[in-house]
């Protein structure tokens, strides 16, 4: 019988790395890039979430997005460390998002609908910049207007995060 063992993994790592050289050959501008799956493929596996590395070990002085050490330059560090080049600012500006974001949704969500990136790319999309449920196409705005007895704060907040984090997978 055959085992998959060293050689699965070696398959699955080429197969990988040839995805991610197709990927990068594609024309900038021709797709964009899902924030939250580039990190998810290059970044998770030492750093975990990246909302949960966010909160954990950056921090926003000045305006600016800080590591552990406030001499390193977070932009260059990005592009030196497994990121494209062309999605530099997008990671950048999705882990500042996320140091000034409370886990709400985690805390009230994810038990039903799972990650914020994995629920709008299974739920949601975007129609003429409005986002709208996959399901039914009614606009999420007024669906959250019903949904569990959410005050207006609420929709608000999570209106603001749902659209955010449908740019990071979308890139609209």
């Amino acid at each position: 019988m055959y085992h998959a063992g060293r050689y699965g993994l070696r398959l699955a790592r080429l197969l990988r790395c040839l995805a991610l050289i197709w990927l990068g050959s594609i024309p900038l501008g021709a797709a964009a890039t899902d924030i939250h799956w580039l990190w998810d493929d290059r970044c998770a596996e030492c750093h975990g979430h990246s909302a949960d590395f966010a909160r954990s070990f950056l921090r926003i002085t000045d305006n600016r997005l800080l590591g552990r050490h406030q001499f390193r330059e977070l932009h260059l560090f990005l592009g030196n460390h497994y990121t494209p080049e062309r999605d530099v600012d997008a990671v950048y500006d999705m882990l500042q998002a996320q140091v000034l974001t409370v886990p709400r949704y985690r805390e009230e969500c994810s038990a039903c609908h799972g990650g914020a990136a994995e629920f709008i790319r299974n739920a949601m999309l975007v129609q003429s910049g409005t986002l709208t449920s996959r399901a039914t196409r009614q606009p999420i705005d007024e669906f959250m207007q019903s949904h569990r007895r959410l005050d207006p704060q609420s929709i608000e907040f999570y209106l603001r995060l749902l659209k955010r984090v449908a740019n990071e997978v979308y890139g609209e």
